[in-house]
């Protein structure tokens, strides 16, 4: 017999296989020869996978012929796959005469087994001697290395485990595992720098998943640690622990039940909605009904609308678990979760809500927004159709379906909601504010226009309350302590705090200043925990009612009332139309007019009013200050790394504004620098969760003719994760009409700068303002053409954009925007010059503090 053996189908192997057992040994021995003789020729021409097919019908046909099994247990070797071979070397070195390499093979396998059971055993040094064995005939195998590392971490040795692990990815540099435990390793050997360089290599190299954010955000918090202990993240991670809660206020033991009377007494204020009185009667109720359910909804629904919050919370939560099934209960219990961005926790909450009670309307508007803050849109919406079926109030849906609608990007569809609610409800103050926020992204709406609606919503409100204006008694003492009123709702982990945190230590030392928050805060958090310790008054107005929150401005006597809100979330703007306070002024959280003359000034700085076009669009004066306020630069930041196009060989623009910001018109204007530049990339971030903006966004781009490799997106992630992603990007775009101030700072803390179009509106002007104070000009454009222009000549300048990189925080720290004693120090110069002004008789006025002497 001297034809090439056939492949067969399986079902006649085992027949052909008996019949070769009968074979006179002359016959079984030509089969033999030929069998090997193909595989031999096979493998000398590299035909593995077809070698390897005929080794595998020889075992079927001659399953006690050695060839075969050896044959297939080498090229499993051949694969690097050791723990595979170990079978199959078994059977050929039964079968075979003896050996030796095989034998070593075999003996190889056998000890990385055995490493296997004893790493799995916590048997660490005998599975470094196991490995160990495997390395003395395969020096470089990459696995046995690797295990090694895992052993030395596991024993505490993470300087010796790095040259393993190098080891292994220099064999294997596509191996995420090896990359994590490599960045593991370094952490434990508290060379933070170098991991921070090896994640970046390791993405390069396909590291992603979870485990990438997992490692951003341990290292994150490392990196603004001076000394650190961590605990082991190469084993298996510990369980997740419950979040620690106060012990429970009441115990559920009943002493004895309560009367009609006074279960009346309980639920009467309750019905009638007078939340105060239905919490201080249920707490006197709990004292001698401790862990009573309808006790604990009462006090925990009366807590939540009254805005305690944070004890609503933990109170609902036993109220929860008392009553299941309460409609009112499950209601507020959402609400207060929603309002601690707990929202998936909310989610499951409201989850049952619905299904306990399917007609229940507002549970379904409350779902939807609960799926909208997790940014799974479409569901949202979904959520808001089932509200509208069932009924909900229409102001409430419409506001929600407007925030949808900005998040989607139509801008259109938002501003037509907002109207729809203010025709229900003309005085609902959330629709105002997101109806101005709203035009103010919409690039069809010129600046004038954008005046003239500010100006419509506080002449809509003033023309009511201008008359009972009070007459303030405040002394007239030029240079005495001021009371100083800042009310936001923004006093936790946002964007406001990451500036008013650096200035207020400086307000606060300030013996001239006495410092009164006024908190409108949804929840509290570490920040809201930090931003208390400078205030010496502090007061939560969360869900107060206006009248209430200036009786207390009132009683305070506050002589100067700082807003920091503007027309954004939860902002309390009805109070300032209200003339509290002798003098207001806004500052910080939103860029441009509140539309009140009650408030007198708007505190900026030249690159976000550079001018009196820009000036005449609002209704208060301008205080200037060296910069508008001082950024906190995180302390979780990554180092910067070297510039991508270095080692990519070409550019990479990158945009991680909000979605809503992203619009069509935007989407043309980057697409004309791409279309410019062939090579060049994009990386899109912090897109929500669900596909819907990534399929617009790439949709726009293919009208414009990018195709879709060149375009590349990253979820929103914490901001350790979200810093780390500039690690991919040389040059950020702006958005257009609403620019990124925090975005741009943020970026050029990263090292990466922002290419922006100066724009008619403040909004418009964030990206001047950072690049302005940064004095990188040349990255501002004057208009469509000139951003196409300096686009093109800054990417193709490599030299300098790696210059600029490795040496952005320093550019930072040289500016005011990064300088907090700077800019708290003109503050309190600010303040004063107001004060001044007012005890003098005199209107506000517009000033500039850095052109003042300082006031006395």
């Amino acid at each position: 017999m001297t034809a090439t053996p056939l492949a067969l189908a399986d079902s006649a192997n085992a027949d052909i296989s008996s019949l070769a057992a009968t074979l006179p040994a002359d016959q079984r021995a030509a089969l033999v020869h030929d069998f090997v003789a193909t595989i031999d020729k096979l493998t000398s021409i590299e035909q593995h996978d077809d070698a390897c097919a005929i080794a595998r019908q020889m075992t079927q046909i001659l399953p006690n012929e050695g060839y075969g099994w050896k044959t297939l247990a080498y090229d499993r070797l051949r694969r690097g796959d050791l723990p595979g071979s170990r079978d199959l070397l078994r059977q050929a070195a039964l079968l075979l005469p003896p050996d030796p390499q095989l034998a070593t093979h075999l003996a190889a396998a056998e000890a990385m087994f055995a490493a296997g059971a004893a790493s799995r055993a916590g048997q660490h040094e005998e599975a470094i001697r196991q490995f160990e064995t495997v390395l003395a005939v395969y020096p470089h195998y990459p696995d046995a290395n690797h295990g090694i590392a895992m052993a030395l971490l596991a024993l505490g040795r993470p300087l010796e485990a790095l040259p393993r692990l190098e080891t292994a990815l220099g064999i294997n540099p596509n191996n995420g595992q090896y990359w994590a435990n490599y960045i593991d390793a370094l952490i434990h050997a508290k060379r933070l720098k170098a991991a921070w360089v090896a994640l970046e290599l390791g993405q390069r190299h396909g590291l992603q998943g979870p485990v990438v954010d997992q490692l951003i955000n341990l290292m994150g918090q490392l990196t603004s640690a001076a000394d650190y202990t961590v605990q082991a993240t190469h084993q298996e991670s510990a369980k997740p622990q419950p979040e620690p809660t106060a012990e429970p206020t009441h115990t559920t033991r009943k002493k004895r039940d309560p009367t009609r009377k006074q279960i009346e007494s309980l639920a009467t204020p309750y019905n009638d909605r007078h939340f105060d009185v239905a919490e201080k009667n249920a707490r006197a109720f709990l004292k001698q009904f401790p862990g009573h359910a309808l006790g604990m909804k009462v006090l925990g629904v009366a807590l939540f609308s009254v805005g305690k919050l944070d004890e609503a919370r933990q109170c609902l939560g036993e109220a929860y678990a008392l009553n299941p099934q309460d409609a009112d209960v499950l209601h507020a219990y959402v609400a207060t979760l929603e309002a601690a961005a707990r929202h998936s926790e909310a989610l499951a909450v409201c989850e049952k809500l619905v299904e306990f009670h399917p007609d229940h309307a507002e549970g379904a508007r409350l779902q939807g927004v609960v799926l909208f803050s997790l940014g799974r849109l479409d569901e949202s919406e979904r959520s808001f159709a089932q509200a509208r079926r069932l009924g909900v109030d229409p102001t409430n849906l419409a506001v929600a379906q407007g925030a949808l609608y900005v998040r989607q990007g139509r801008l259109g569809d938002a501003a037509d909601q907002f109207r729809l609610a203010l025709q229900h409800t003309p005085d609902n103050g959330d629709a105002w504010g997101n109806l101005m926020f709203t035009l103010a992204h919409d690039e069809t709406v010129s600046a004038d226009q954008l005046f003239a609606e500010h100006r419509r919503f506080g002449e809509h409100f003033e023309s009511k309350f201008r008359a009972q204006w009070p007459a303030h008694p405040n002394t007239r003492e030029p240079g005495r302590r001021l009371r100083i009123g800042i009310v936001s709702a923004d006093l936790r982990a946002h964007a406001v705090a990451n500036f008013l945190l650096p200035v207020l230590p400086g307000l606060a030392k300030d013996p001239g200043l006495e410092l009164y928050a006024y908190s409108n805060t949804p929840g509290s958090d570490q920040v809201t925990t930090k931003l208390r310790e400078h205030f010496a008054h502090w007061h939560t107005i969360t869900r107060v009612p206006d009248d209430d929150v200036i009786r207390q401005i009132r009683a305070d006597r506050i002589d100067i009332l700082i807003d920091l809100g503007g027309h954004t979330a939860e902002n309390r703007l009805l109070v300032f139309a209200r003339k509290p306070a002798p003098l207001a002024a806004c500052w910080i959280g939103y860029p441009g007019t509140t539309g009140l003359s009650a408030v007198d000034y708007f505190i900026g700085d030249r690159f976000w009013v550079p001018n009196e076009a820009f000036r005449a669009r609002f209704t208060e004066k301008i205080a200037y200050l060296p910069a508008v306020a001082p950024f906190y630069a995180s302390t979780i930041a990554p180092p910067i790394n070297a510039l991508p196009a270095l080692s990519n060989g070409y550019v990479t623009f990158g945009s991680f504004n909000r979605l809503e910001k992203l619009r069509r018109h935007t989407i043309a204007l980057w697409a004309q620098l791409l279309r410019a530049i062939p090579t060049a990339r994009m990386q899109i971030g912090a897109m929500p969760s669900d596909e819907t903006g990534s399929k617009q966004l790439l949709a726009w781009f293919d009208e414009e003719g990018i195709a879709r490799e060149r375009i590349s997106f990253r979820s929103r992630g914490s901001l350790q994760v979200f810093l780390q992603q500039h690690y991919a990007v040389d040059i950020c775009f702006d958005s257009i009409p609403y620019g990124g101030l925090t975005t741009a700072l943020q970026s050029l803390w990263m090292g990466v700068p922002t290419l922006t179009l100066a724009g008619e509106t403040v909004p418009g002007r964030s990206g001047a303002t950072v690049m302005g104070h940064a004095q990188l000009d040349r990255f501002v454009a004057c208009d469509k053409q000139d951003f196409v222009r300096r686009g093109v000549e800054l990417a193709n300048d490599i030299p300098a954009l790696a210059e600029l990189r490795a040496t952005a925080r320093e550019r930072c720290l040289a500016s005011p925007m990064f300088q907090p004693d700077v800019v708290a120090q003109s503050v309190s110069r600010a303040l004063r010059t107001m004060w001044q002004r007012w005890c003098a008789g005199l209107p506000a006025e517009t000033f500039d503090v850095t052109t003042q002497n300082p006031a006395s």
